[in-house]
């Protein structure tokens, strides 16, 4: 007979709930989400879904419940945050893409590393990487508002996966973009997805 040992998924989530004052956002979550996983959360706004994952993202205290990483508690409603964002693993794209305006594109995406203490030849080893799989190498030297809405958002996963988080949290980060090209980075989110090998976590309200 054989006996494999159990799988610790690399996030779990128990009983958490956050409230804000006398509303409650997030209501006795209980998930388990596998490594390597691509999960969806989907909902009209206002239902918790960025509350949650600001608290993955450790933006944002549980008020009761826990959050773990591979097993280890991160966030905990008694402990408040345990593990601070930085120390996370987790990277976060958030709604309105939050690019550097005074920075290139490939400045943006530098930064992160810079922040993380990666030497300079393995920065732009790895900005030339992340600019080949977004296909945006063209763009590396100009400015955010030099590039369109759709080229915002592939700089702002590639800025977000340059690090290589085990995690990657994404807010809602095609709804700035029209229904054409809505459909066309879905694909592309998951070709990104396996190619990073990352376990996802996308909170949209769009159930097309």
């Amino acid at each position: 007979m054989n006996m494999h040992p159990p799988v610790t998924p690399a996030i779990e989530l128990r009983h958490l709930t956050k409230r804000f004052g006398g509303h409650t956002a997030v209501d006795d979550v209980n998930v388990s989400v596998p490594s390597g996983s691509f999960l969806v959360l989907v909902g009209p706004s206002g239902c918790g879904k960025s509350t949650l994952l600001r608290m993955l993202a450790g933006l944002e205290t549980p008020t009761e419940g826990e959050i773990a990483f591979a097993g280890k508690v991160v966030s905990s409603g008694k402990g408040g945050v345990v593990t601070n964002a930085a120390a996370r693993d987790t990277g976060l794209v958030f709604q309105s893409y939050a690019l550097w305006p005074h920075k290139t594109v490939e400045g943006n995406i530098d930064w992160p590393l810079k922040v993380a203490g990666w030497s300079k030849e393995d920065r732009a080893a790895r900005i030339d990487e992340v600019l080949k799989l977004l296909d945006i190498e063209p763009l590396r030297q100009r400015y955010p508002a030099e590039i369109s809405g759709g080229q915002q958002q592939r700089v702002a996963i590639a800025r977000t996966i340059g690090p290589r988080p085990g995690i990657l949290l994404l807010d809602e980060p095609l709804s700035n973009l029209d229904a054409k090209l809505r459909v066309d980075m879905r694909s592309e989110l998951m070709r990104i997805h396996r190619a990073t090998k990352a376990t996802s976590v996308y909170v949209t309200h769009d159930q097309v």
